[in-house]
């Protein structure tokens, strides 16, 4: 096989390696619930959206509330921000994101709601204590809203979060997405395996092997990450809402690095054991065709 060939089986396989590492990624970090809910609670209480919410979230309560003092707005953002990245809301949010990509990519009619009343509980009387804090009356009157809303979702027990089938295609990429990661592996592994078995030099077939997969892993992380953040962000008006879909996305980016940096240490090791069996065949070649003592100068003249 000559070089020209070995080459374009490479860049072929590494092609199908760039599909299987993206298909790999949206399959364990997007489309797999849970995981999708661990990485949203992350990006949300992140303390830059945290930050972000808290404040459209004061100023409704303070809106509500106009007895309130303009001074305790301030304070107000912070304690709400740092409420938000409190143990007591991440299952809430885990939960919520969870069951709505669950919605959106199966099947299921009835999936595992959140218990309302135990967060409007939890959550409502932290604020509560808030608002007491600052105004006794208002939090009283706070109080009494609040043991409204917890009867009420006593009485409805489910939070229906996303309507099923909307999003037909994002269901169809779903369950293509294991099987393009499968697949796109197996084809890499299967050119490569050809480009090197082939090639009539297999130490450099191996070593475009290395290199090929190395930059596959770099070039995919590079232009990905600005490519998610800008079809995430472009068709979002709210400052707000970029924000904390801008930490989200940074937190999904998170698990497409670690997986990039896992196929780069591929390509690496490929490399190092190139170089090793590069370096004994060498030492093999040595011990087997010493090298020739030079002939004697005075001999050869006479």
């Amino acid at each position: 096989m000559s070089k020209t060939t070995t080459i374009i089986l490479v860049f072929l396989g590494c092609l199908l390696l760039a599909v299987a590492n993206l298909a790999l990624w949206a399959s364990l970090d997007i489309f797999n619930a849970d995981r999708f809910g661990d990485i949203v609670a992350e990006g949300i209480q992140s303390p830059e959206a945290s930050q972000a919410l808290a404040a459209p979230i004061v100023d409704r309560l303070m809106a509500s509330y106009p007895e309130l003092p303009a001074l305790a707005r301030g304070p107000a953002v912070e304690v709400v921000a740092w409420m938000l990245q409190r143990p007591l809301f991440t299952p809430v949010i885990k939960r919520s994101a969870a069951v709505a990509m669950k919605v959106m990519t199966t099947s299921a009619q009835d999936v595992v709601g959140i218990d309302i009343a135990e967060v409007a509980s939890n959550a409502g009387s932290t604020v509560v204590g808030v608002i007491s804090a600052v105004n006794p009356e208002a939090a009283a009157n706070a109080e009494a809203a609040l043991d409204d809303a917890i009867a009420t979702s006593q009485d409805s027990g489910r939070l229906a979060i996303y309507e099923q089938g909307r999003t037909p295609k994002l269901r169809q990429a779903s369950n293509l997405a294991p099987w393009l990661a499968l697949l796109g592996g197996l084809g890499a592994i299967a050119l490569f395996a050809v480009a090197y078995i082939r090639s009539r030099d297999q130490h450099k077939a191996l070593t475009y092997i290395g290199v090929g997969i190395m930059a596959t892993a770099v070039l995919g992380f590079l232009l990905l990450s600005p490519l998610v953040q800008a079809l995430a962000q472009n068709n979002i008006a709210s400052p707000t809402m970029q924000i904390v879909v801008g930490e989200v996305v940074s937190a999904l980016i998170r698990g497409f690095a670690i997986l990039s940096l896992l196929v780069f240490s591929i390509g690496g090791i490929v490399l190092l054991v190139n170089h090793a069996r590069g370096s004994h065949d060498e030492s093999i070649q040595a011990e087997t065709n010493p090298a020739q003592p030079a002939p004697d100068s005075t001999t050869s003249a006479t």
